[in-house]
């Protein structure tokens, strides 16, 4: 079954919003960036990560396109998706979705030819490492070589760019600023 069938007929989460029809966006980067989950007003009604209704950024699409811009790429460069495929408003329920989808999700990154995974937040973050965080900043901008199904990869968490978060723009500089120096390492 394909991945698109898999989460429309899920229902682990209940009857919740998702995005199905296009739930990875497909780039040229050297690396996936993965969220927490869909924005309701986003993705589900543009059919594009990060873009509204009106095809206009969303403001962590802003946040996000500018850190992109340091290392030569933009938003609709990226290889994206979401760690949950559902709408999730009750952050509570982060931590279970993010494992309901897991195995999705784990597909999906079998489809890429990334080897260097980001991931935008604590949720998406436990969900890759496979374990609970006690304290997200002593992870995050950190290079962590990981095996992921059999996989080596590279995770770099940042935090979330949110237009709303202090650290989505400013600390973040000093991450991506290193991943520039990585991905011209990884390329030569």
């Amino acid at each position: 079954m394909k991945i698109e069938e898999q989460i429309k007929n899920c229902s682990l989460c209940g009857q919740l919003p998702k995005i199905y029809e296009t739930p990875i966006q497909l780039g040229t980067s050297p690396f996936i960036i993965i969220g927490e989950s869909p924005a309701k007003d986003g993705w589900i009604i543009s059919k594009k990560a990060f873009y509204n209704s009106k095809q206009q950024l969303q403001g962590t699409g802003r946040v996000l396109n500018k850190l992109l811009n340091i290392i030569g790429y933009s938003i609709n460069d990226i290889y994206f998706t979401e760690c949950c495929k559902c709408v999730i408003e009750n952050r509570k329920l982060l931590a279970q979705c993010s494992k309901n989808c897991m195995p999705i999700l784990k597909q999906q990154l079998k489809s890429v030819p990334c080897e260097i995974i980001i991931t935008m937040g604590l949720h998406p973050t436990q969900a890759i490492l496979q374990t609970k965080i006690k304290k997200f900043a002593d992870v995050v901008g950190k290079i962590l070589n990981i095996n992921f199904e059999g996989k080596s990869c590279v995770l770099i968490p940042i935090y979330h760019p949110s237009p709303l978060n202090p650290k989505g723009y400013k600390d973040n500089l000093p991450i991506f600023e290193n991943l520039k120096k990585l991905i011209e390492l990884k390329q030569n």
